[in-house]
């Protein structure tokens, strides 16, 4: 096991597929959005339990999610990492309440993506406390530069039905991003991360957010599942090409 903290850094993210954590918002904005959060999920934050609702695209109806998705520390990182022109199309919470005993397999986000060129940067934001004995976010440096395909992980705790090959993770490699309330890493479409089940009292309660360019096509003939969680917005810049039109988004007023 190694454990890292740094700054952002435009030129680690190119070299190892990631970097940070770096904190990103205030403890007041991440209380903020911490008690937010739990509000919207019907729940004492003092007394966390399994979420009953999706938890996915909220900034398609909540103003608060949309404002916390298109946060500034965001917005200039994926400016250092994408260019001036940039458009949010995902938001997801990634939340494990206490002793929750799901699992995130090893993965490459871009298996699951059908896009056109493959250009992302994620945003992994901590509202509470995210660390190893909870289910910290994992990352394997520098193994973003091939695409592996994915297999079925025949594991019932697992949240993912498909993964990468276990003897294609050298786990030994891996670095447990722990990270404080307000903290955030970012990383690519394709390097190797994944998450271990929370074994404390402590609920993770996390968002990432993604980021590509107006070059791509978002192929939605080949998406499956749930389709209405991907909307385009442009949040800096021009988009001059228009290639997603029909999923353009609406920021929500409230």
């Amino acid at each position: 096991m190694i454990t890292k903290g740094s700054l952002f850094s435009a030129a680690q993210f190119q070299e190892e597929g990631y970097s940070g954590p770096v904190q990103g918002l205030t403890l007041e904005e991440a209380d903020n959005y911490y008690r937010l959060f739990f509000d919207t999920l019907g729940q004492s934050r003092f007394e966390p339990g399994p979420a009953r609702i999706s938890l996915s695209a909220w900034h398609h109806r909540h103003r608060w999610a949309y404002e916390l998705a298109t946060h500034p520390s965001i917005v200039g990182a994926m400016r250092q990492i994408l260019g001036e022109d940039l458009v949010l199309w995902a938001m997801q919470f990634w939340y494990k309440e206490p002793n929750n005993d799901k699992f995130i397999p090893w993965h490459q986000d871009i298996n699951y993506w059908p896009m056109e060129p493959a250009i992302n940067a994620s945003a992994w934001v901590s509202l509470g406390w995210s660390i190893r004995e909870n289910g910290c976010l994992r990352v394997i440096p520098g193994t973003h530069r091939s695409v592996v395909e994915h297999i079925s992980t025949g594991d019932a705790q697992s949240m993912f039905s498909e993964g990468l090959p276990g003897e294609l993770v050298d786990e030994s490699q891996a670095i447990d991003l722990e990270m404080s309330p307000g903290q955030m890493a970012f990383f690519n479409e394709a390097i190797f991360h994944g998450s271990e089940i929370n074994s404390s009292n402590i609920p993770r309660v996390a968002f990432s957010v993604r980021y590509t360019t107006p070059e791509v096509r978002f192929l939605m003939d080949e998406w499956g599942g749930d389709t209405s969680r991907i909307r385009t917005f442009l949040v800096h810049g021009e988009d001059t090409l228009k290639r997603n039109e029909s999923i353009r988004g609406v920021v929500p007023e409230e």
